[in-house]
């Protein structure tokens, strides 16, 4: 089951839903994620970090963001990075009829994952797509 939300605006009185869940599709959209970091699309220095060290995670999880200045809204990737806290450990989890050191690579990481197997590298500063800020 995903969460969505209704929003109201105070101004103009017009009523939107926002659906930031990514649901059964999330080992897809990490898997896609990864690809893009490493590829370059969130710039260099998030490409950077990626390649750097073994078994590093995105947080895939899409959320809503508001910007300070404008206050247009949309719902993007989190894109924070982090590093496994026992990288000997993740290379002994079970993903599927796999372990990670089977696949070569971590398939995907959960947000609850993130939080009890891994640490916070850098978080994703993103930018309004309406005013730029």
């Amino acid at each position: 089951m995903g969460s969505g939300y209704d929003f109201k605006c105070k101004k103009c009185k017009t009523e939107y839903s926002a659906m930031p869940g990514i649901g059964m599709v999330y080992p897809k959209v990490y898997q896609e994620a990864v690809e893009d970091i490493k590829a370059g699309k969130y710039g260099p220095e998030w490409q950077e970090i990626m390649n750097s060290e073994e078994f590093v995670a995105v947080n895939a999880e899409r959320e809503i963001y508001v910007c300070s200045e404008c206050k247009h809204w949309e719902i993007d990737l989190n894109l924070a990075l982090y590093r496994p806290k026992n990288v000997e450990a993740i290379r002994t989890m079970q993903y599927g009829i796999k372990t990670v050191e089977e696949w070569g690579y971590v398939p995907y990481v959960m947000g609850y994952d993130l939080k009890e197997e891994y640490s916070l590298i850098k978080v994703f500063a993103h930018k309004c797509k309406k005013c730029g800020k």
